[in-house]
């Protein structure tokens, strides 16, 4: 049962943090860029939000490690997809586009179902 809420507060944390706290990020038009300090700073509000649920089940060691993780992979993630959806031109307006966000949000699910795994015993 442990797991499950583990989980289900990373599921919550991410749409906080990618809905909406990446919203004061954004501008019309806008996308999160590895130039800018937007991307940085939206992976920064997933891992620190990440560490708080974190540490109510983990302990602080620990929680400071899926931190770094979170941020790392979170990262990766929203860059490849920025990266690649620049490379085929792929505009928000575009079908396209939301396989992409599909793709990505899988990505990061599952990132916190291996994190759940590996740390809940």
């Amino acid at each position: 049962m442990t797991s499950l809420l583990f989980f289900f507060l990373l599921t919550c944390k991410h749409a906080i943090a990618d809905l909406a706290l990446q919203a004061r990020l954004t501008n019309k038009g806008s996308k999160l860029d590895l130039r800018t300090s937007r991307l940085w700073i939206h992976c920064l509000d997933h891992a620190v939000l990440t560490f708080f649920v974190a540490l109510v089940f983990v302990g602080i060691s620990k929680a400071i490690v899926i931190f770094i993780l979170d941020f790392v992979v979170h990262f990766a993630i929203d860059y490849s997809k920025t990266y690649i959806q620049k490379l085929n031109k792929v505009k928000y307006s575009d079908r396209m586009y939301w396989n992409y966000a599909a793709v990505d949000q899988i990505l990061h699910f599952a990132t916190y179902f291996v994190i759940v795994i590996l740390v809940i015993n």
